[in-house]
């Protein structure tokens, strides 16, 4: 996969939590047209329906679909052929699938594309939720720690034909080091200096993410809560843009 170059605009990518269609329109209007993609996950598609995606696309915007697909192969398959008919530029599926799952969904929506005028969506793996800790893994029957275990996932998605992977900001760079750069990276857990935390457990700043090999930083309420959101949407870019 070849990459192009991202401009900071591109490397943002804002998530959206809500569950009203009235809420998304006024955020993508604050939003000012400052970011390329917009990530929406399960709260707002059970919500307010698929036809949430057009409604964002209207005002310009790109749309990741964070649905973390995991199940069996021709599930996963079927499901990602018509999200991917959405017309969506990114979609989310959980590496802990395995890489029959992967693959599967992969060659699914590449062939579904080959007889529609819409390009393929951009599969991004998940590794380990941000949301977890060391503690967490251990109770889950991950006795290898983090970087270990997201590096082991993130070799299976990129020999799965991925086109990114989705991990912590720390853990960018100990996988860029072992599998190369012909891969996306994007990283959830962002958030500026005197942020709040809320539930995420391993986070980072988006400068540190971009400057450790990340191609795209992922931040949610830190903007979307702001009271002054195109201003904060400001000062993410200005951090990536100085760590390029």
């Amino acid at each position: 996969m070849k990459k192009g170059k991202l401009l900071p605009a591109e490397r943002l990518i804002i998530s959206i939590d809500a569950s009203s269609k009235n809420e998304v329109i006024s955020l993508c209007k604050k939003f000012s047209g400052k970011v390329s993609t917009i990530k929406i996950g399960l709260e707002l598609i059970y919500s307010t329906g698929p036809a949430i995606v057009s409604t964002i696309r209207s005002f310009g915007y790109r749309v990741m679909l964070d649905a973390k697909l995991m199940d069996i192969p021709n599930t996963v398959s079927r499901a990602s052929t018509a999200i991917a008919n959405l017309d969506i530029s990114a979609l989310t599926i959980h590496t802990l699938g395995g890489r029959q799952m992967l693959v599967s969904a992969r060659e699914a929506v590449e062939e579904q594309m080959k007889i529609k005028t819409i390009q393929k969506p951009l599969f991004f793996a998940v590794t380990i939720l941000t949301s977890l800790d060391s503690g967490d893994l251990d109770s889950l029957g991950f006795r290898d720690g983090f970087l270990i275990s997201v590096l082991g996932l993130s070799k299976i998605a990129v020999d799965s034909g991925m086109d990114g992977i989705i991990c912590s900001p720390n853990e960018v760079e100990p996988v860029r080091k072992k599998l190369g750069s012909n891969f996306y990276i994007a990283t959830p857990g962002i958030r500026l200096t005197g942020d709040e935390t809320g539930d995420q457990k391993r986070i980072n700043t988006p400068g540190q993410a971009i400057s450790k090999g990340a191609d795209f930083v992922i931040a949610g309420r830190s903007i979307t809560t702001s009271v002054d959101i195109p201003g904060t949407i400001d000062m993410y870019l200005e951090e990536i843009d100085r760590s390029l």
